[in-house]
């Protein structure tokens, strides 16, 4: 049994996937595996992944017909072999010590899981580190993971918090974790979100059976902004997984009688991400719409599930000031201000980019 599986899904990053690829076979742990999911890729990818199995015995790969993310991830998940799962983007890198670091903190710490934290890499060479909390903390305490797992949803719920550290990305990436866990409670990616918010369910359902956490506030994985990726890009029916992705929530809450204050983290969740989709989708550079028309689709969201009972329930005080200007916006029906806010968010993304 390898210690640590890599599980890579692959779809149409011919461009990235030497790096990816090249940082987890360089590991300074070589007792491991690297499991890559050709997801139908149209482009080399498939290729190239044959290529590294033909050199390296811990290279697996799997072809399979396009998917989807979530669907590629569990394949992946389903041939595992490692004791602990370690999710990486075909687009992403690591650490060359990473594996090394985190099987080392698992063991020492002797953790169900240990989250780590990331760099952010533009394409104009600007980084930004990425810390998950504040401070180190090492916890069996069941109510402490409850509140990091609503941290999953609204930062602030964090038991670590500190403006400006505690991020908790809602990513598989950052979670280093027991691969029998995984399997002994079937927790995997769900297909139905189409690709958007399948990673923060999948951490939802994690914490929910995880007993013992380790947050090392270590860098360990590196994150590529890439502009046409599916969160990135614009698309005229992005708001449907967005969507879906509520509907799954609202039935974890239910499915595991989860009380008022995760609802209300899930409120805080669901206004901030529509802050980024006035940018990303209704006042997108792409969008075709008239303000007119834009105007009045975003006041048709705000009257109907699930942004009308968010904006109606969010408390203020739990989301940072940019989303509680877009909550207040929105309750007041100020479409002009929030056009106002995606206007100076794409003058931002562009500097960065």
């Amino acid at each position: 049994m390898p210690k640590v599986s890599f599980i890579v899904p692959v779809y149409n990053v011919e461009k990235y996937i030497d790096q990816c690829v090249e940082s987890i076979l360089s590991q300074t742990l070589k007792d491991i595996e690297l499991i890559l999911v050709d997801d139908g890729s149209p482009d080399q990818c498939p290729a190239i992944c044959d290529a590294y199995a033909e050199k390296d015995s811990r290279v697996k790969v799997i072809h399979k017909k396009n998917g989807g993310v979530s669907d590629a991830r569990n394949c992946g998940i389903k041939e595992a072999e490692g004791e602990y799962l370690y999710f990486v983007d075909s687009d992403d890198w690591v650490e060359l010590d990473a594996a090394e670091n985190l099987y080392q903190d698992a063991v020492d710490m002797r953790v169900d899981c240990v989250i780590s934290d990331g760099v952010t890499h533009y394409s104009n060479g600007r980084t930004g580190r990425m810390y998950m909390y504040s401070k180190k903390f090492r916890t069996k305490d069941r109510g402490k993971i409850d509140l990091i797992q609503k941290s999953i949803l609204c930062h602030k719920m964090s038991p670590y918090y500190s403006p400006g550290a505690d991020l908790e990305y809602p990513t598989p990436w950052t979670k280093f974790v027991k691969r029998e866990i995984v399997i002994q409670n079937k927790i995997f990616f769900d297909p139905y979100v189409m690709g958007l918010y399948d990673d923060g369910l999948f951490c939802l359902y994690l914490l929910e059976h995880i007993k013992s956490l380790y947050y090392n506030r270590r860098h360990t994985y590196n994150y590529r902004i890439v502009s046409g990726s599916l969160v990135h890009a614009y698309k005229d029916t992005m708001m449907i997984p967005r969507i879906r992705g509520c509907e799954r929530v609202d039935r974890f809450i239910e499915e595991r009688g989860k009380g008022d204050s995760f609802k209300q983290a899930e409120y805080c969740r669901r206004v901030s991400y529509f802050a980024g989709i006035l940018t990303s989708y209704f006042f997108s550079p792409s969008n075709p719409k008239s303000f007119a028309e834009v105007k009045k689709e975003i006041i048709g969201y705000l009257e109907s599930y699930p942004y009308k009972e968010a904006f109606e329930n969010a408390r203020a005080d739990l989301l940072e000031p940019k989303h509680r200007y877009v909550l207040m916006c929105g309750k007041y029906r100020f479409i002009e201000g929030m056009r106002l806010y995606s206007l100076l968010k794409q003058r931002m993304k562009a500097w960065s980019l």
